[in-house]
């Protein structure tokens, strides 16, 4: 998938049935759009969290251009692209996504 100044690749490392999700995220993007000090909050965070409503991050990486982020893969997309295929969610589906992100929210600051 595409983002804001990079894209979402799934990989496998040789020999390794396991796939992983790689986040590229191009550097001069970052910082023409002041999006430096997000993409390290969300590495720190990311990097301590031990939380299981967080993606896991395995490591993280740069070249000249970009920075990658490698993190447990997670199939079925992120909530906005949901949101965005389905437009409207049924009440009963909504009510679950809010419980879920409250609890997500409060583990994280707990």
């Amino acid at each position: 998938g595409r983002g804001a100044f990079g894209e979402v690749r799934l990989c496998r490392r040789r020999g390794s049935p396991d796939v992983v999700a790689m986040k590229a995220m191009i550097k001069e993007a970052m910082v023409m759009k002041n999006q430096v000090g997000h993409v390290q909050a969300e590495r720190d965070v990311l990097a301590l969290a031990d939380n299981p409503w967080l993606v896991s991050l395995h490591c993280t990486f740069q070249d000249d251009r970009n920075l990658y982020m490698v993190m447990e893969f997670l199939p079925g997309g992120d909530l906005m692209s949901l949101l965005m295929k389905e437009d409207t969610f049924p009440e009963e589906a909504t009510r679950q996504l809010m419980a879920e992100a409250i609890l997500a929210i409060h583990s994280v600051h707990a």
